[in-house]
Protein backbone atom coordinates (compact mmCIF):
# COMPACT_ATOMS: atom_id res chain seq x y z
CA UNK A 1 0.00 0.00 0.00
CA UNK A 2 2.82 2.37 1.28
CA UNK A 3 4.56 1.40 -2.20
CA UNK A 4 1.26 2.39 -4.68
CA UNK A 5 0.94 5.88 -3.09
CA UNK A 6 4.68 6.15 -3.32
CA UNK A 7 4.37 5.88 -7.02
CA UNK A 8 1.37 7.94 -7.27
CA UNK A 9 3.05 10.88 -5.94
CA UNK A 10 6.39 10.80 -7.80
CA UNK A 11 3.71 9.88 -10.89
CA UNK A 12 1.92 13.65 -9.80
CA UNK A 13 5.02 15.71 -9.52
CA UNK A 14 6.39 14.13 -13.34
CA UNK A 15 2.89 15.45 -14.90
CA UNK A 16 3.38 18.71 -12.66
CA UNK A 17 7.03 19.22 -14.73
CA UNK A 18 5.31 18.02 -17.81
CA UNK A 19 2.29 20.17 -17.75
CA UNK A 20 4.70 22.70 -17.18
CA UNK A 21 6.53 22.39 -20.31
CA UNK A 22 3.67 22.68 -22.17
CA UNK A 23 2.21 25.74 -20.82
CA UNK A 24 5.76 27.31 -21.39
CA UNK A 25 5.67 25.99 -25.32
CA UNK A 26 1.88 26.98 -25.40
CA UNK A 27 2.63 30.52 -23.98
CA UNK A 28 5.12 30.74 -26.95
CA UNK A 29 2.86 29.69 -29.37
CA UNK A 30 0.52 32.36 -27.86
CA UNK A 31 3.40 35.09 -28.53
CA UNK A 32 3.94 34.04 -31.91
CA UNK A 33 -0.10 33.76 -32.69
CA UNK A 34 -0.46 37.34 -31.76
CA UNK A 35 2.71 38.26 -33.43
CA UNK A 36 1.77 36.92 -36.91
CA UNK A 37 -2.45 38.74 -36.36
CA UNK A 38 -0.79 41.98 -35.61
CA UNK A 39 1.62 41.58 -38.93
CA UNK A 40 -1.68 40.38 -40.71
CA UNK A 41 -4.46 43.30 -39.08
CA UNK A 42 -1.81 46.02 -40.19
CA UNK A 43 -1.97 44.65 -44.15
CA UNK A 44 -3.95 46.36 -46.47
CA UNK A 45 -5.34 44.98 -49.06
CA UNK A 46 -4.69 46.73 -52.07
CA UNK A 47 -8.27 47.14 -53.15
CA UNK A 48 -9.28 48.12 -50.18
CA UNK A 49 -6.95 50.96 -50.29
CA UNK A 50 -9.12 52.53 -53.08
CA UNK A 51 -11.03 55.17 -52.37
CA UNK A 52 -14.96 54.60 -52.11
CA UNK A 53 -15.28 56.77 -55.47
CA UNK A 54 -13.36 54.53 -57.39
CA UNK A 55 -14.85 50.94 -55.38
CA UNK A 56 -18.48 52.48 -56.58
CA UNK A 57 -17.19 53.15 -60.20
CA UNK A 58 -16.20 49.40 -60.54
CA UNK A 59 -18.92 48.37 -58.62
CA UNK A 60 -21.03 50.10 -61.74
CA UNK A 61 -19.08 48.59 -64.28
CA UNK A 62 -19.65 44.86 -63.11
CA UNK A 63 -23.36 45.39 -63.86
CA UNK A 64 -25.23 45.39 -67.19
CA UNK A 65 -24.70 48.61 -68.95
CA UNK A 66 -28.22 50.97 -67.89
CA UNK A 67 -30.63 50.55 -68.80
CA UNK A 68 -30.46 46.79 -68.72
CA UNK A 69 -31.13 45.11 -66.07
CA UNK A 70 -29.61 42.80 -63.54
CA UNK A 71 -30.89 40.01 -61.92
CA UNK A 72 -32.49 40.02 -58.27
CA UNK A 73 -30.46 37.35 -56.85
CA UNK A 74 -27.66 35.43 -57.89
CA UNK A 75 -23.65 36.26 -58.65
CA UNK A 76 -24.86 39.25 -61.33
CA UNK A 77 -27.10 40.76 -58.88
CA UNK A 78 -25.47 43.66 -57.30
CA UNK A 79 -26.29 42.01 -53.57
CA UNK A 80 -23.81 39.94 -54.03
CA UNK A 81 -21.26 43.03 -53.90
CA UNK A 82 -22.74 43.46 -50.53
CA UNK A 83 -21.72 39.74 -49.36
CA UNK A 84 -18.10 39.86 -49.59
CA UNK A 85 -16.93 42.22 -46.72
CA UNK A 86 -17.96 44.87 -44.60
CA UNK A 87 -16.14 48.07 -46.71
CA UNK A 88 -18.01 46.94 -49.87
CA UNK A 89 -21.34 46.52 -48.16
CA UNK A 90 -21.66 49.96 -47.29
CA UNK A 91 -20.13 51.07 -50.56
CA UNK A 92 -22.21 48.88 -52.80
CA UNK A 93 -25.59 50.35 -50.32
CA UNK A 94 -24.54 53.86 -50.73
CA UNK A 95 -24.28 54.17 -54.56
CA UNK A 96 -27.66 54.47 -55.90
CA UNK A 97 -26.90 53.71 -59.35
CA UNK A 98 -26.46 50.48 -58.42
CA UNK A 99 -29.73 49.52 -57.75
CA UNK A 100 -31.99 51.84 -60.29
CA UNK A 101 -32.82 48.70 -62.84
CA UNK A 102 -35.52 46.68 -61.10
CA UNK A 103 -36.86 43.07 -62.63
CA UNK A 104 -40.15 41.59 -61.41
CA UNK A 105 -40.04 37.70 -63.01
CA UNK A 106 -41.44 35.00 -62.09
CA UNK A 107 -39.65 32.91 -63.98
CA UNK A 108 -36.53 32.97 -62.24
CA UNK A 109 -38.45 30.53 -59.00
CA UNK A 110 -38.46 33.31 -56.67
CA UNK A 111 -41.56 33.35 -54.57
CA UNK A 112 -43.58 36.91 -55.01
CA UNK A 113 -43.20 37.88 -51.13
CA UNK A 114 -39.30 37.28 -52.22
CA UNK A 115 -39.34 39.39 -54.90
CA UNK A 116 -41.72 42.33 -53.08
CA UNK A 117 -38.95 43.12 -50.00
CA UNK A 118 -35.95 43.10 -52.31
CA UNK A 119 -37.44 45.60 -54.88
CA UNK A 120 -38.90 47.73 -52.28
CA UNK A 121 -35.03 47.87 -50.80
CA UNK A 122 -33.76 48.75 -54.45
CA UNK A 123 -36.31 51.11 -54.64
CA UNK A 124 -35.30 52.75 -51.28
CA UNK A 125 -31.69 52.41 -52.03
CA UNK A 126 -31.89 53.98 -55.84
CA UNK A 127 -32.29 57.21 -53.83
CA UNK A 128 -33.50 59.80 -56.85
CA UNK A 129 -31.98 58.07 -59.73
CA UNK A 130 -34.06 57.68 -62.61
CA UNK A 131 -35.18 53.73 -62.79
CA UNK A 132 -36.07 51.26 -65.71
CA UNK A 133 -38.16 48.82 -64.92
CA UNK A 134 -38.99 45.62 -66.20
CA UNK A 135 -42.13 43.94 -65.24
CA UNK A 136 -43.20 40.17 -66.26
CA UNK A 137 -45.27 38.53 -64.44
CA UNK A 138 -48.78 36.54 -64.58
CA UNK A 139 -50.59 36.82 -61.75
CA UNK A 140 -52.93 39.64 -61.68
CA UNK A 141 -52.87 40.33 -57.85
CA UNK A 142 -49.17 40.16 -57.72
CA UNK A 143 -49.16 42.72 -60.76
CA UNK A 144 -51.90 44.76 -59.29
CA UNK A 145 -50.14 45.14 -56.01
CA UNK A 146 -46.57 46.24 -57.37
CA UNK A 147 -47.92 48.86 -59.64
CA UNK A 148 -50.68 50.37 -57.13
CA UNK A 149 -48.11 49.79 -53.71
CA UNK A 150 -44.39 49.33 -54.51
CA UNK A 151 -43.82 51.12 -57.78
CA UNK A 152 -46.83 53.80 -57.34
CA UNK A 153 -44.68 56.35 -55.56
CA UNK A 154 -41.75 55.94 -58.01
CA UNK A 155 -43.33 55.88 -61.16
CA UNK A 156 -41.95 59.94 -61.17
CA UNK A 157 -38.40 58.44 -61.86
CA UNK A 158 -39.33 55.91 -64.39
CA UNK A 159 -36.79 56.40 -67.19
CA UNK A 160 -37.60 53.06 -69.08
CA UNK A 161 -40.33 50.59 -69.06
CA UNK A 162 -40.37 46.91 -70.22
CA UNK A 163 -43.92 45.04 -69.72
CA UNK A 164 -45.46 41.98 -70.13
CA UNK A 165 -49.14 42.02 -70.90
CA UNK A 166 -50.91 38.84 -69.67
CA UNK A 167 -54.38 38.03 -70.65
CA UNK A 168 -56.15 39.62 -67.99
CA UNK A 169 -54.65 42.76 -68.97
CA UNK A 170 -52.41 44.87 -67.57
CA UNK A 171 -53.62 47.32 -64.50
CA UNK A 172 -54.23 50.56 -65.45
CA UNK A 173 -51.12 52.95 -64.03
CA UNK A 174 -52.76 56.35 -62.89
CA UNK A 175 -49.53 58.05 -61.95
CA UNK A 176 -47.40 60.49 -63.69
CA UNK A 177 -44.33 59.31 -65.77
CA UNK A 178 -42.95 62.67 -66.55
CA UNK A 179 -39.16 61.30 -67.29
CA UNK A 180 -40.23 57.90 -69.33
CA UNK A 181 -37.95 58.22 -72.32
CA UNK A 182 -38.83 54.53 -73.91
CA UNK A 183 -41.43 51.79 -73.71
CA UNK A 184 -41.55 48.10 -74.68
CA UNK A 185 -44.85 46.17 -74.53
CA UNK A 186 -44.82 42.78 -74.89
CA UNK A 187 -47.93 40.50 -75.24
CA UNK A 188 -48.38 36.60 -76.20
CA UNK A 189 -51.82 37.32 -77.47
CA UNK A 190 -52.44 37.85 -81.03
CA UNK A 191 -55.28 38.47 -83.18
CA UNK A 192 -56.19 34.95 -84.38
CA UNK A 193 -56.41 33.93 -80.53
CA UNK A 194 -59.18 31.37 -79.93
CA UNK A 195 -60.05 33.09 -76.66
CA UNK A 196 -60.71 36.77 -77.60
CA UNK A 197 -60.82 39.25 -79.84
CA UNK A 198 -59.51 42.82 -80.70
CA UNK A 199 -62.20 44.23 -80.19
CA UNK A 200 -63.27 42.66 -77.00
CA UNK A 201 -60.31 43.64 -74.80
CA UNK A 202 -60.11 47.11 -73.38
CA UNK A 203 -56.66 49.20 -73.61
CA UNK A 204 -53.68 47.77 -71.80
CA UNK A 205 -52.27 50.39 -71.28
CA UNK A 206 -53.05 54.11 -71.17
CA UNK A 207 -51.14 57.09 -70.26
CA UNK A 208 -50.56 60.60 -72.12
CA UNK A 209 -49.04 62.38 -68.95
CA UNK A 210 -45.03 61.25 -70.52
CA UNK A 211 -43.97 64.20 -72.36
CA UNK A 212 -40.44 62.92 -72.62
CA UNK A 213 -41.44 59.59 -74.20
CA UNK A 214 -39.72 59.37 -77.80
CA UNK A 215 -38.94 55.36 -78.26
CA UNK A 216 -41.97 52.47 -78.00
CA UNK A 217 -41.82 48.90 -78.96
CA UNK A 218 -44.81 46.79 -79.09
CA UNK A 219 -44.75 43.19 -79.85
CA UNK A 220 -47.75 41.41 -80.07
CA UNK A 221 -51.00 42.43 -81.51
CA UNK A 222 -52.93 43.16 -78.16
CA UNK A 223 -50.02 45.17 -76.97
CA UNK A 224 -50.80 47.50 -79.49
CA UNK A 225 -54.31 48.54 -78.11
CA UNK A 226 -52.07 50.69 -75.72
CA UNK A 227 -53.21 54.72 -75.74
CA UNK A 228 -49.70 56.78 -75.90
CA UNK A 229 -49.04 59.98 -77.04
CA UNK A 230 -48.17 58.60 -80.64
CA UNK A 231 -47.54 62.25 -82.12
CA UNK A 232 -44.20 62.92 -79.85
CA UNK A 233 -42.82 59.61 -81.09
CA UNK A 234 -39.46 59.30 -83.17
CA UNK A 235 -38.49 55.87 -82.83
CA UNK A 236 -41.03 52.71 -83.07
CA UNK A 237 -41.17 49.31 -83.44
CA UNK A 238 -44.26 47.18 -84.05
CA UNK A 239 -43.87 43.58 -83.95
CA UNK A 240 -46.46 40.79 -85.08
CA UNK A 241 -48.83 43.80 -85.43
CA UNK A 242 -52.00 43.85 -87.59
CA UNK A 243 -51.60 45.82 -90.74
CA UNK A 244 -54.45 47.69 -89.71
CA UNK A 245 -53.36 48.70 -86.19
CA UNK A 246 -49.91 49.44 -87.90
CA UNK A 247 -51.42 51.73 -90.12
CA UNK A 248 -53.93 53.61 -88.00
CA UNK A 249 -50.82 54.07 -85.40
CA UNK A 250 -48.35 55.38 -87.83
CA UNK A 251 -51.09 57.72 -89.34
CA UNK A 252 -50.46 59.84 -85.84
CA UNK A 253 -46.66 59.34 -85.56
CA UNK A 254 -45.29 62.58 -88.01
CA UNK A 255 -42.24 62.66 -85.97
CA UNK A 256 -40.94 59.60 -86.46
CA UNK A 257 -37.26 59.13 -87.06
CA UNK A 258 -36.53 55.68 -86.78
CA UNK A 259 -39.32 52.97 -87.58
CA UNK A 260 -39.41 49.02 -87.70
CA UNK A 261 -42.21 47.48 -88.33
CA UNK A 262 -43.07 43.39 -88.20
CA UNK A 263 -46.09 43.21 -89.88
CA UNK A 264 -48.76 40.42 -89.14
CA UNK A 265 -51.33 40.10 -91.82
CA UNK A 266 -53.59 36.36 -92.08
CA UNK A 267 -55.36 35.57 -95.19
CA UNK A 268 -58.94 36.29 -93.94
CA UNK A 269 -57.79 39.90 -92.82
CA UNK A 270 -59.81 42.54 -94.39
CA UNK A 271 -57.83 45.72 -95.26
CA UNK A 272 -59.36 48.98 -93.72
CA UNK A 273 -56.88 51.68 -95.07
CA UNK A 274 -56.95 50.83 -98.81
CA UNK A 275 -53.24 52.08 -99.42
CA UNK A 276 -54.08 55.29 -97.81
CA UNK A 277 -50.88 57.95 -97.56
CA UNK A 278 -48.50 57.07 -94.51
CA UNK A 279 -46.71 60.83 -94.79
CA UNK A 280 -43.35 60.46 -92.31
CA UNK A 281 -41.41 63.60 -93.53
CA UNK A 282 -38.84 63.14 -90.75
CA UNK A 283 -38.11 59.58 -91.28
CA UNK A 284 -34.53 58.61 -92.20
CA UNK A 285 -34.90 54.83 -91.35
CA UNK A 286 -37.59 52.51 -91.83
CA UNK A 287 -37.24 48.42 -91.83
CA UNK A 288 -39.98 46.34 -93.07
CA UNK A 289 -40.14 43.12 -92.43
CA UNK A 290 -43.41 40.16 -92.14
CA UNK A 291 -44.07 36.58 -92.33
CA UNK A 292 -46.56 36.83 -94.99
CA UNK A 293 -47.04 36.97 -99.13
CA UNK A 294 -49.92 39.85 -98.94
CA UNK A 295 -48.17 42.75 -98.76
CA UNK A 296 -46.39 44.50 -101.31
CA UNK A 297 -49.31 46.90 -102.05
CA UNK A 298 -48.25 48.68 -98.52
CA UNK A 299 -44.44 49.91 -99.94
CA UNK A 300 -45.93 52.55 -101.73
CA UNK A 301 -48.45 53.88 -98.95
CA UNK A 302 -44.80 55.59 -97.70
CA UNK A 303 -44.23 58.80 -98.04
CA UNK A 304 -40.61 59.31 -96.70
CA UNK A 305 -39.07 62.38 -98.51
CA UNK A 306 -35.64 62.42 -95.54
CA UNK A 307 -35.54 58.15 -95.44
CA UNK A 308 -31.73 57.43 -95.93
CA UNK A 309 -32.06 53.41 -95.03
CA UNK A 310 -34.33 51.23 -96.21
CA UNK A 311 -34.42 47.76 -95.15
CA UNK A 312 -37.04 45.35 -96.29
CA UNK A 313 -37.99 41.57 -97.35
CA UNK A 314 -38.13 40.89 -100.71
CA UNK A 315 -42.26 40.10 -100.34
CA UNK A 316 -42.85 44.19 -100.18
CA UNK A 317 -41.58 44.75 -103.41
CA UNK A 318 -43.92 42.17 -105.55
CA UNK A 319 -43.09 40.18 -108.40
CA UNK A 320 -41.37 43.34 -110.22
CA UNK A 321 -39.18 44.28 -107.70
CA UNK A 322 -37.06 47.02 -109.15
CA UNK A 323 -39.83 48.50 -110.74
CA UNK A 324 -41.92 48.86 -107.26
CA UNK A 325 -38.57 50.40 -105.98
CA UNK A 326 -38.46 52.52 -108.28
CA UNK A 327 -42.04 53.87 -107.56
CA UNK A 328 -41.51 54.02 -104.15
CA UNK A 329 -38.31 56.40 -104.42
CA UNK A 330 -40.09 58.05 -107.12
CA UNK A 331 -43.31 58.94 -105.52
CA UNK A 332 -41.43 59.60 -101.88
CA UNK A 333 -38.71 61.76 -103.41
CA UNK A 334 -36.02 60.37 -101.04
CA UNK A 335 -32.37 60.01 -101.22
CA UNK A 336 -31.66 56.79 -100.35
CA UNK A 337 -28.04 55.53 -98.89
CA UNK A 338 -28.38 52.42 -97.84
CA UNK A 339 -30.87 49.57 -98.98
CA UNK A 340 -30.80 46.19 -97.27
CA UNK A 341 -33.22 42.89 -99.19
CA UNK A 342 -33.83 40.42 -96.88
CA UNK A 343 -35.21 37.27 -98.12
CA UNK A 344 -34.81 34.75 -100.98
CA UNK A 345 -35.25 37.90 -104.08
CA UNK A 346 -35.60 36.83 -107.69
CA UNK A 347 -33.90 39.89 -109.19
CA UNK A 348 -30.41 39.01 -109.66
CA UNK A 349 -28.35 41.30 -106.97
CA UNK A 350 -26.03 43.23 -109.72
CA UNK A 351 -29.71 43.95 -111.49
CA UNK A 352 -30.56 46.53 -108.59
CA UNK A 353 -26.98 48.30 -108.97
CA UNK A 354 -27.75 49.04 -112.57
CA UNK A 355 -31.15 50.18 -111.97
CA UNK A 356 -30.20 52.42 -108.88
CA UNK A 357 -26.64 54.01 -109.51
CA UNK A 358 -27.19 56.59 -107.31
CA UNK A 359 -27.77 54.49 -104.06
CA UNK A 360 -24.18 53.90 -102.85
CA UNK A 361 -24.66 50.31 -100.89
CA UNK A 362 -26.60 47.62 -101.50
CA UNK A 363 -26.62 44.31 -99.10
CA UNK A 364 -28.20 41.17 -99.72
CA UNK A 365 -29.37 38.65 -96.75
CA UNK A 366 -30.16 35.20 -96.72
CA UNK A 367 -30.17 32.86 -94.32
CA UNK A 368 -26.41 32.51 -92.49
CA UNK A 369 -25.29 35.03 -94.87
CA UNK A 370 -25.14 38.72 -96.00
CA UNK A 371 -23.86 39.59 -100.07
CA UNK A 372 -22.62 42.80 -100.49
CA UNK A 373 -23.35 43.90 -104.10
CA UNK A 374 -19.78 45.77 -104.28
CA UNK A 375 -18.23 42.57 -103.52
CA UNK A 376 -18.41 42.10 -107.48
CA UNK A 377 -16.15 39.32 -107.55
CA UNK A 378 -17.75 36.89 -105.36
CA UNK A 379 -21.09 38.36 -106.15
CA UNK A 380 -20.84 37.45 -109.76
CA UNK A 381 -19.79 33.73 -109.03
CA UNK A 382 -22.29 32.67 -106.39
CA UNK A 383 -24.80 35.04 -107.77
CA UNK A 384 -27.07 32.19 -109.34
CA UNK A 385 -26.74 30.17 -106.31
CA UNK A 386 -26.54 32.48 -103.82
CA UNK A 387 -30.75 33.64 -105.86
CA UNK A 388 -31.89 29.99 -105.54
CA UNK A 389 -31.16 29.47 -101.82
CA UNK A 390 -34.45 29.88 -99.87
CA UNK A 391 -35.22 31.39 -96.85
CA UNK A 392 -37.28 29.38 -94.19
CA UNK A 393 -39.14 32.17 -92.98
CA UNK A 394 -40.80 33.79 -95.53
CA UNK A 395 -42.90 31.51 -96.17
CA UNK A 396 -44.13 30.86 -92.71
Amino acid sequence: MLDCMEADRARLLALEAQIVDLEHSLSGLRREKARIRARLDAYKYPVLTLPNEVTSEIFIHFLPIYPAIPPLVGLASPTCLTLVCHKWREVALTTPTLWRAIEFNDDRGILYEHIRRISDAWIGRSGSCLLSINIAVDSPDFLKETLTKSLAEATTRWEHLQAWIPKSSFPKIDSPMPLLRSLRLSSAIFEDDDDLTFAEVPPHFCTTATPQLRTVVLFGTFSSKATLPWAQLTCLTLDHVGVNRCVSILQQTPKLVQCTLHLYFEPHMSLDFHESPLSLPCLKSLTLDTFSQQVAMILNSFIVPSLCTLKLRDAYLGEDSISMLKSFISQSGCALQEVCIMGNTTTRHESYRSAFPSIPTFTFTVPNRAIDENDDAEGKNNSDSSDAETDPTSDA
